[in-house]
């Protein structure tokens, strides 16, 4: 019987709760208005850093023939960024953005994914630091030549709150790969005396950290074991300064060891690194120059630091003893760069030097394997070539190390160091009369761009670009009077 009562009890709720219920369907069907696309948008949309872009809501129908007017809702990286039927979006940060769309009528809604890159502003492409109007500027020039996009005082405008007031005193960009497939740019920029240094991101120009004072002028380079743990360093006041990625204040390296090897010294404003690979093993780290005892010393990274002469050493062929020679004597260094193709840079070295005995100048050209090396008996092969021209400042190697282009005032030349003997050599290159070169850089695609000023004040910084792939240099481009006074370039290749 309870069972019974049971479902009399089921049957009679049924009943009442049908009753309340209100039958909508027309024909048995009730036609939704959804919203139907005809085509929907890119699925990768581009954006300026900084800029706004509009986005386009894409063409729709209503499945039902209906006004109804859709809602609309943006959504990037989670966030609800616009509620218009079309997106305005200025981009706040770098790199590649997971957005959606939704499109929604009181029926039902429409979705749909896409993504919105937005490219790092300064990735391929020229970074010139100058002086203008007593303060230092740093500019970019898009792919070396696009210079209708000259970005004229572009660290400036992305840094209005840092103080520039000074002469520019160096520049050095590098590459920080934390892990697999992971890549970071960083620029550093020295200026002004006292010296202020700033580690910049070479992808937005903005400063990563606070500012780094120094109480001389600054000449630095970038080094790393292998690089995932950053370090650069530093020529400041005659000595040798470290400063690890996390770090915001330098430490002062190598004093004591730079006495024991070379009392007295005086180093040269100038470090450049070095990296050999002998069979599966890579031997790394820093050289610098001491003008007082011409000593071009090195330190090599994992040997505690240990400071070290370059020395060839030669053994008599009748007593079989054997001599120490220093290939640098009496010289003092101008200028001193490193260079190298592949996976393995930095495995050639070169100096412009003069000796000061005689007022002679000459290029030498060292590898890496033999700063690793030239403690042992066979010593360092060392090529020194004399350079007949003129006065040379500044030197820029060849992709390969083989061979320096040496700069004059106005003028390049061509330096083989396979040949060693003193020949006089044609101007390679010949800018304008009344231009001083400030700097090179050379691309691996054999681009040589040159900075180079003119007389006066104001933007007096002139830009040139050359093909040196073959025998003969071909102008590509001159854009004169483009910026202030160049102290120095950079040419950053975003792969390499």
């Amino acid at each position: 019987m309870n069972k019974i009562y049971k479902s009399l009890g089921l049957l009679l709720a049924l009943s009442l709760f049908s009753s309340c219920y209100k039958d909508h369907s027309v024909n048995g069907d009730h036609p939704l208005a959804v919203v139907e696309v005809a085509e929907p948008i890119a699925s990768v949309q581009t954006a300026t850093f900084g800029e706004v872009t509009v986005i386009k809501s894409p063409a729709y129908t209503i499945t039902t023939g209906a006004s109804v007017t859709p809602s609309y809702e943006w959504i990037v990286d989670g966030v609800v960024v616009s509620t218009e039927k079309d997106l305005s979006y200025s981009p706040t940060s770098y790199g590649k953005h997971d957005a959606r769309l939704r499109m929604y009528t009181p029926d039902g809604s429409y979705f749909y994914r896409f993504t919105i890159d937005v490219p790092f502003r300064y990735v391929d492409g020229l970074y010139v630091l100058a002086s203008n109007e007593g303060k230092t500027i740093l500019s970019y020039l898009p792919g070396g030549e696009k210079t209708d996009a000259f970005d004229l005082d572009a660290f400036g405008r992305s840094n209005p709150a840092i103080d520039m007031t000074g002469d520019p005193q160096s520049m050095v960009i590098y590459r920080y790969v934390p892990g697999a497939g992971a890549s970071r740019g960083y620029l550093g920029i020295a200026l002004g005396l006292p010296t202020r240094y700033y580690r910049v991101s070479a992808d937005s120009l903005k400063v990563l950290t606070p500012r780094i004072s120094f109480t001389n002028p600054v000449d630095f380079s970038h080094a790393s074991g292998n690089q995932a743990t950053v370090k650069e360093y530093f020529i400041s006041g005659a000595n040798v300064w470290e400063m690890d990625k996390t770090a915001t204040v330098p430490a002062k390296k190598q004093n004591d060891r730079l006495t024991r090897v070379a009392s007295g010294y005086s180093l040269a404003p100038a470090i450049v690194n070095w990296r050999a690979l002998t069979g599966t093993r890579i031997s790394e780290g820093v050289a610098f120059f001491d003008n007082a005892g011409s000593n071009l010393l090195y330190v090599s990274f994992g040997w505690k630091g240990i400071v070290k002469k370059v020395r060839t050493f030669t053994t008599s062929a009748t007593s079989g003893d054997t001599s120490e020679e220093n290939p640098f004597k009496d010289m003092t260094l101008i200028d001193m760069k490193s260079a190298g193709e592949g996976n393995y840079t930095y495995n050639y070295t070169l100096l412009l030097l003069k000796r000061n005995t005689d007022n002679k100048y000459f290029v030498a050209r060292l590898t890496a394997g033999d700063f690793a090396q030239s403690q042992n008996v066979d010593g360092a092969t060392v090529s020194i070539v004399e350079f007949t021209e003129g006065t040379p400042t500044h030197l820029q190697p060849n992709l390969g190390g083989t061979a320096a282009l040496v700069a004059t005032a106005d003028k390049v030349y061509f330096y083989n160091m396979a040949n060693a003997t003193a020949t006089t050599h044609p101007a390679w290159i010949s800018l304008p009369a009344g231009q001083t070169i400030a700097s090179m850089a050379l691309t691996s695609d054999n681009r040589l761009f040159i900075g180079a000023n003119g007389t006066g004040a104001g933007l007096v910084g002139s830009i040139y670009s050359y093909n040196v792939a073959g025998i003969t240099p071909v102008l590509l481009k001159s854009e004169e009077g483009i910026t202030g006074k160049i102290k120095q370039i950079v040419y950053r290749q975003f792969n390499n």
